[in-house]
């Protein structure tokens, strides 16, 4: 009976023994279980800096418009418990928090004084929300094709909806310019006649326009893909908006490119009191208008389009310049619409118009040609076989300081 005994009691010394085994190895593989830290120190709950955490993550969330990355890497927490998920932040100059990972603390709360820190720059704990720094928007390089270059005017009219030009895909150097009415020309002359206008008043980022957003309501494109540039019609008549304080205007973007990125933006700015002003018939009138693109038996020749364009100013002085007249067309004038009868009314005699550049769509059939006509102008051009189609012209010319020919 005693032999008897003492196996009974070996056996149960022995299931102890296993079951302690278990016990042990279970709260080793917790440790160093990667769920936890993958071997890293476990913080403490006193602790305010977590240890560097394992860079490599499955997902990183980075936002285009800085809610979430910023450049500084100033993150800062809520006061609620946080977790890391299956995605990270990613800053510019900070370590990426690995999505596989949770920080954990004795009491499985992240204290809202705790920080995350980057290599090279301090993370300021908040009671807030995330704090952030706007980032450009990365379309990558702009290629001058027509695909290309309708990515950079979508990048344009996303940033003055933003008023945010850091999301444009800007070149070092770029400059920007506003020709408004204020704007005032310089003259290069050549046998007491100009040759040439400039009218750029030059306007530092972030100024301007920039200061407040547009809601864009109506916009069209040219896009000159031998020139690498392109001309935006952009009508905000605030018809969205039941708001009467809200400044209404006309703009015409040109935006150039070069090495696969903005090197200029040129915008003709018109607004109220300028030469017939009128953004809500202008936005009318401009989205009941055809501007498709043509059949390839229908469009004419880059040169010719210039020409065409050159040619309704030739008209000013010479009433038998070969300008494509035809029937029908409307000229729409800030607002002032002709009816579909002809273009050729109301241009006066003897007034000296010399063209500044243009740019031209063969695709669609389209010219637009810069210009001084008492302002900054643009005068945009469809035409079709039989002729011009359609004007479209913007004046950054007050009405008060018009003067008629003499």
């Amino acid at each position: 009976m005693r032999t008897h005994s003492s196996k009974l009691l070996l056996f149960f010394i022995a299931i102890a023994s296993i079951f302690l085994f278990f016990a042990c190895s279970s709260r080793l593989s917790a440790i160093s279980d990667p769920e936890i830290g993958n071997g890293q120190e476990i913080l403490d709950s006193s602790s305010s800096n977590p240890p560097d955490n394992d860079p490599s993550s499955s997902s990183a969330i980075v936002s285009s418009s800085g809610t979430v990355a910023s450049s500084s890497g100033t993150v800062g927490l809520s006061s609620s418990a946080t977790t890391a998920s299956s995605s990270s932040v990613n800053s510019s100059n900070s370590t990426a928090i690995s999505s596989s990972s949770s920080i954990r603390s004795s009491s499985s709360s992240a204290r809202s004084s705790s920080s995350v820190r980057s290599s090279n720059s301090a993370t300021t704990a908040s009671s807030s929300s995330v704090t952030a720094v706007p980032l450009p928007l990365p379309i990558g390089p702009i290629s001058c094709t027509r695909a290309g270059l309708e990515s950079a005017v979508n990048s344009y009219l996303e940033a003055i909806a933003a008023g945010d030009y850091t999301k444009l895909p800007l070149a070092a150097g770029a400059k920007y310019f506003e020709n408004d009415h204020d704007a005032k020309p310089t003259y290069s002359m050549s046998g007491g006649k100009p040759t040439a206008a400039s009218y750029d008043k030059a306007v530092a980022w972030g100024e301007g326009l920039w200061k407040t957003p547009l809601a864009v309501d109506f916009h069209r494109n040219l896009i000159d893909v031998d020139s690498c540039a392109t001309f935006t019609e952009i009508i905000i008549a605030n018809s969205s908006s039941s708001s009467s304080k809200k400044k209404e205007y006309l703009l015409g973007a040109r935006l150039d490119v070069k090495d696969g990125e903005i090197s200029k933006i040129t915008l003709l700015v018109t607004q109220e009191g300028d030469w017939g002003f009128n953004a809500p018939n202008y936005l009318r009138y401009s989205k009941g208008e055809d501007w498709s693109e043509l059949p390839v038996a229908d469009r004419r020749s880059r040169e010719q389009l210039k020409s065409d364009g050159y040619a309704y100013f030739q008209y000013f002085t010479d009433k038998n310049a070969p300008a494509p007249w035809a029937v029908p067309c409307a000229r729409l004038e800030g607002g002032m619409y002709t009816g579909n009868g002809g273009c050729n009314v109301g241009i006066p005699d003897g007034t000296a118009l010399t063209p500044i550049s243009y740019l031209a769509d063969v695709n669609y059939g389209m010219v637009v040609v810069f210009i001084y006509f008492g302002g900054a102008d643009s005068h945009w051009f469809r035409i079709l076989p039989a002729g011009y189609r359609y004007i479209h012209t913007l004046t950054a010319m007050k009405q008060s300081d018009y003067q008629a020919p003499r």
